[in-house]
């Protein structure tokens, strides 16, 4: 975007600005959401409330660009595919803000949208005040699909790539599909683990609740707090403190099922961006040692930066090394948590939905099962080897592990209830499903101990 094009620009809200610049990088450069807004937060001055509007305007439009764009065309005489990108993102925007926030009103909505193209021309600023209007006027009645396609009415109506519903159908059947459709389009609540060796799960959650948050303890997990309302500049303590860190309940219960003892050395193989190696340095004492590894030396500095906040930065070491080539002694726990489709975390990263290929699922699962096979190498007798993902997919958990333990019988598999609550164990593995485990991504581990 040129800077004429930004000074034409009238009185926009800085959130609703900035949101409609980051969704065309989204869709023009291919840019990922989450880092998107993270370094715009990190690098522009908004408020919080600018803050808060930003990131719910980025999320909520990419979350449910399919069916905006299903009830925009409805409003439209000619293809919306066909418009400039400023224009049918500036529509998005308003569509999304008038279909599902109530505390806008909708003639600012319209006419912000408005002001967003207007330099594209009165023609152009015309039509997306013509669009919008229509929209809001027939917001009791909106266009819906059609029902004699399940897979498509689904997609349609709940904003995903026909590839997963058809998946999700074939596997679930359509009623829980819906639920799991729904709970992934949900707004995420934000849990975190706490740094018990700086402050008891308790003693945080008074804090926290002093501070007008309101949050409770994870039923499946005790060392993660689970947090409803949460100001920015109070999670800017809490991370500043050391405190606590941002990481997904079912992340967590990987770290508790892997079981790291405060002596053992253990290797963490795609570490980065280090939620679970910064949990696992938490629970390693002087005697302990962690090697955290990652191709990628840019997210492996941010898994450094971690273990300095928190304090363990002295019991951990770093490697950036392709995972299927890292050379090390055998040590007592190896943590492989495989890049993956990541289709259980769709909730909290909404463009993984559209970034997505099926024929990705195939991929991944043949660079998992490389992965695994290396790692295998770096356990010692007696040892433990956790595989984990945060997908949802058979093809890229239990079949992975499944395949390799008919190779090497020398491997056992452990039942995950030993470590885990029985609700999120099944058939041995640990697994959570978003619309069955509150709270939770959903993931997979499977821990596997290697014969004396």
């Amino acid at each position: 975007m040129s800077r004429e094009d930004i000074s034409s620009i009238g009185e926009v809200s800085p959130a609703r600005l900035w949101a409609w610049r980051l969704l065309q990088r989204v869709e023009q450069d291919d840019a990922y959401v989450d880092r998107l807004l993270e370094v715009t937060l990190r690098r522009v001055d908004l408020t919080a409330p600018d803050r808060a509007l930003l990131t719910e305007l980025v999320h909520g439009v990419v979350r449910w660009k399919k069916r905006l764009d299903f009830i925009l065309q409805a409003f439209s005489r000619h293809p919306i595919q066909r418009y400039p990108l400023p224009v049918l993102t500036a529509l998005r925007l308003g569509a999304y803000q008038l279909l599902y926030l109530d505390r806008i009103p909708e003639y600012a909505v319209i006419h912000q949208a408005v002001e967003l193209v207007k330099s594209h021309g009165k023609a152009t600023a015309g039509l997306v005040n013509a669009i919008l209007r229509a929209l809001q006027r027939h917001r009791g009645a909106l266009p819906e699909p059609t029902l004699e396609d399940t897979v498509r009415y689904l997609s349609l109506a709940h904003s995903y790539p026909e590839w997963i519903v058809r998946r999700w159908v074939a596997r679930f059947g359509p009623e829980e599909t819906v639920k799991l459709l729904q709970v992934q389009n949900r707004r995420p609540r934000l849990s975190l683990r706490v740094n018990q060796r700086r402050m008891g799960v308790e003693e945080f959650l008074v804090w926290l609740q002093e501070r007008g948050s309101t949050a409770w303890m994870s039923p499946y997990v005790p060392q993660a707090v689970v947090v409803e309302r949460l100001a920015h500049e109070v999670l800017e303590e809490v991370i500043n403190q050391g405190w606590a860190s941002v990481q997904d309940v079912s992340s967590l219960l990987v770290v508790q099922l892997a079981d790291p003892q405060p002596t053992m050395q253990v290797i963490d193989l795609c570490g980065a961006p280090g939620g679970k190696a910064c949990a696992i340095g938490e629970r390693l004492g002087e005697e302990g040692h962690l090697t955290v590894v990652d191709i990628h030396p840019g997210r492996l500095n941010i898994v450094k930066r971690e273990a300095l906040r928190l304090g363990i930065a002295d019991r951990m070491s770093f490697s950036v090394t392709d995972a299927r080539s890292f050379q090390h002694v055998p040590v007592d726990l190896v943590l492989l948590d495989a890049p993956c489709s990541g289709l259980g975390t769709i909730a909290k990263k909404p463009d993984i939905k559209w970034r997505r290929r099926e024929s990705d699922i195939g991929a991944l699962a043949k660079l998992q099962r490389e992965l695994l096979e290396h790692a295998a190498t770096l356990v010692c007798p007696g040892g433990v080897l956790v595989y984990s993902t945060c997908t949802t997919e058979p093809e890229e958990n239990e079949e992975v592990v499944l395949d390799f333990l008919r190779r090497h019988p020398e491997f056992v598999l452990e039942p995950a209830q030993r470590w885990l609550p029985v609700e999120v164990c099944q058939g041995g593995f640990f697994q959570t499903l978003p619309h069955r485990h509150q709270d939770c991504d959903g993931a997979f581990a499977a821990r596997l101990r290697r014969r004396e």
